[in-house]
């Protein structure tokens, strides 16, 4: 549906359909994958990853994902940040069993890049989350930087044209 069929922005489809691709590599790569898989609540806020990939012998979560449109504003950006504190939040949740944690944007067409060293100072330096517990620098975690780049067609159809994917911790 994404490369070949076309998709149009309607509600959240992009959203189900990338929460959808990431379950599947989870599953192909021998996870049990998750949908919107909740943290252990251990500080009062609800955090649900929007991909969840669970050892099969261990039980334990491995990698997390969340899948976040970008649209290139300042907006976009904190919501990418919200994002990304979400999963060093939900790997702290976890006892930091999740040794990758993957940032997943989609955009449409050309936009302003995102600010990928922010994203960055955030796992390097901790961060206060929004009931006051401090969390501190990440250790002995991956965290990928994905991107979905969608073209739009006359037809109004958004088709993947690209993946990106960079290491930021």
């Amino acid at each position: 549906m994404l490369t070949e069929w076309g998709v149009r922005d309607e509600d959240v489809l992009v959203h189900s359909l990338g929460c959808s691709a990431w379950n599947m590599l989870g599953q192909d790569l021998g996870f049990m994958a998750l949908t919107e898989c909740p943290a252990p609540m251990t500080h009062g806020a609800d955090i649900r990853a929007d991909s969840t990939w669970f050892d099969r012998e261990q039980r334990k979560p491995k990698v997390l994902i969340e899948f976040e449109r970008f649209d290139g504003t300042a907006r976009g950006q904190q919501k990418l940040d919200e994002k990304i504190r979400n999963l060093l939040e939900a790997s702290m949740r976890w006892n930091n069993s999740p040794s990758v944690l993957i940032l997943s944007a989609w955009n449409k067409g050309i936009v302003t890049a995102p600010d990928t060293e922010k994203l960055l100072s955030r796992c390097r330096d901790g961060f206060k989350s929004s009931v006051g517990v401090q969390l501190p620098p990440l250790q002995s975690v991956t965290v990928l930087f994905s991107r979905f780049i969608f073209e739009v067609e006359k037809s109004g159809c958004l088709f993947l044209k690209q993946t990106r994917c960079v290491r930021l911790a």
